[in-house]
């Protein structure tokens, strides 16, 4: 796997952080009203199922916000629905974690997938794979007694995990950096790193995120 040293790190630095009242880690850890028993691993299998789809390091890293609720908190994988890895859309595939008959009040139906998640792939599957996402905050930031809802981390919460950006990056050693968001941006940033900017796809972004990449990658 070309991308070994990469996992590695991510066993070691991110599937072993402990959730907190406003953050979740979906790779270490489930809720029995939302997840299945083997949530865990199906998410860690799914991330890996996506490394593994690489036959080459990427030249370029793209960098989102955090896991959403809908996308990667559940999929294991930034910017991707359950629904996209079930339905064998991408270049890779993957499982459900997600429990059919949720025990709380859930506003969306599994498999889950977010708006982000179907403009993202409809974007970037042209490009693939000369490109790899991750996010700059690697866990599920959310409003405390609300598991599955959308926060936006502070800034302050971005800096705290730029140690782990900061190790990503000397490990793909990237050509191009195009941050996703704003707090992506604020996080390349503050590590000194260039980069270029688009907007994120929530929230009516979807036009201006489509221009973005296509400058991005004409340059390439």
């Amino acid at each position: 796997m070309v991308l070994y040293e990469l996992w590695d790190f991510f066993e070691k630095w991110i599937f072993t952080i402990r959730s907190t009242p406003g953050f979740f880690n979906q790779y270490r850890d489930r809720h029995s009203s939302v997840d299945l028993a083997e949530a865990t691993a199906i998410r860690q299998q799914n991330l890996l199922n996506y490394f593994l789809s690489f036959s080459k390091i990427p030249p370029v890293l793209l960098l989102g916000e955090a896991p959403g609720p809908w996308g990667c908190r559940f999929s294991g994988i930034p910017f991707t629905g359950e629904r996209q890895l079930l339905a064998h859309e991408l270049p890779f595939s993957g499982q459900q974690s997600s429990r059919g008959l949720p025990r709380i009040k859930v506003r969306k139906t599994t498999p889950y997938i977010s708006n982000s998640a179907r403009v993202f792939w409809s974007t970037m599957l042209p490009y693939y794979p000369r490109f790899i996402v991750w996010n700059c905050v690697p866990i599920h930031p959310h409003r405390i007694g609300n598991i599955l809802s959308v926060r936006t981390p502070t800034s302050k919460e971005v800096v705290q995990y730029s140690h782990i950006l900061l190790k990503m990056l000397s490990i793909l050693k990237p050509d191009k950096v195009v941050a996703v968001g704003r707090k992506a941006q604020y996080s390349l940033a503050y590590l000194g790193v260039t980069c270029s900017y688009v907007r994120h796809p929530s929230q009516g972004g979807t036009p201006k995120f489509k221009r973005g990449i296509k400058r991005a990658f004409s340059v390439l």
